[in-house]
C-alpha cells in the first residue's frame, strides 16, 4: 500500500470541539446558570450536524454541568446553595481521607508543589484575578488529592471538579480581599509540614465548609 498524500489532520473531532466551547462558555458564566441549551440552535449557530453537539451535551450532563427537567430538555446546572453544601461535604470527606494520608506520608512526598500554589494564588489575588485564583486553589486540591495515592480519592474529585470549579466561583467572588482566600491555604500546609493530622482535618474541613456556615464532622482520632 501506497504512503497517503499528506493532509492537515485536527487532532480533535468535532464532538471534542464543541464540548470544550460549551464547557469553556459555562466556567467562564457566558452561558448563564439555568440557561436551555438547544441542540438545534448550536448546530446552527455552529454550522454543524446536531451529532456532536448531541454528544458534546451527553458528555455535560455527565460532568453535572447540565442537568435535564421535565419538559425543558438541557440547561446550565443551577448551583443552588443546596447543591453546593452537598457538593461541600463530599468534597470535606474526600479531602480529610486525603490530607490524613498525605500528611502520613509527608516524609516521603515532595510538598513544595503544594507552596508554589500558595505563591500563585497569593500572586492571583494581587492582580484581583479571580478566575486565575480559583484555577490555582484547584490546582491545590487536585494537587492534594493526587498525593494520597488513592485511585478513588482522584477518581471522585476529578469527576467533581467542573462543578466544585462552579461553586469557588461564586464563594471566591463574595471575598472583600482576594488574599483571604489564598491565605487560607497556608495553615493547611503548616499542619501537614508539623505531621499533625487531626489539626490538618480540621483545617481542611473548616477551608471548604466555613463559606456555608456549616458545623465541622467529628475529627478522626490522630
Amino acid at each position: 500500500m501506497g504512503l497517503l498524500p499528506r493532509i492537515q489532520i485536527d487532532r480533535h473531532s468535532i464532538a471534542e470541539q464543541v464540548y470544550r466551547h460549551l464547557r469553556a462558555a459555562i466556567l467562564k458564566g457566558e452561558l448563564r446558570q439555568g440557561a436551555r441549551v438547544i441542540e438545534a440552535q448550536i448546530a446552527k449557530s455552529l454550522q454543524i450536524s446536531r451529532a456532536p453537539v448531541r454528544e458534546a451535551v451527553n458528555r455535560l450532563l455527565q460532568d453535572g454541568l447540565l442537568e435535564t427537567r421535565t419538559h425543558f430538555g438541557p440547561s446550565v446546572v443551577q448551583m443552588t446553595p443546596e447543591k453546593i453544601r452537598f457538593l461541600y461535604d463530599l468534597r470535606a470527606a474526600i479531602e480529610s481521607l486525603a490530607i490524613g494520608e498525605v500528611v502520613r506520608r509527608r516524609h516521603e512526598l515532595d510538598l513544595k508543589p503544594l507552596s508554589a500554589c500558595i505563591a500563585g494564588m497569593k500572586r492571583r489575588a494581587r492582580k484581583k484575578d479571580l478566575e486565575g485564583l480559583v484555577e490555582m486553589e484547584l490546582e491545590f486540591h487536585r494537587i492534594l488529592c493526587g498525593m494520597a495515592e488513592n485511585p478513588y480519592i482522584v477518581k471522585v474529585s476529578s469527576m467533581l471538579d467542573a462543578q466544585i470549579r462552579m461553586a469557588l466561583t461564586i464563594d471566591n467572588s463574595q471575598y472583600d480581599d482576594l488574599n483571604d482566600a489564598a491565605d487560607e491555604h497556608e495553615p493547611i500546609l503548616d499542619a501537614i509540614l508539623a505531621g499533625d493530622a487531626g489539626k490538618a482535618v480540621q483545617l481542611i474541613q473548616s477551608h471548604i465548609l466555613s463559606s456555608l456556615g456549616m458545623p465541622l464532622s467529628p475529627l478522626p482520632p490522630s
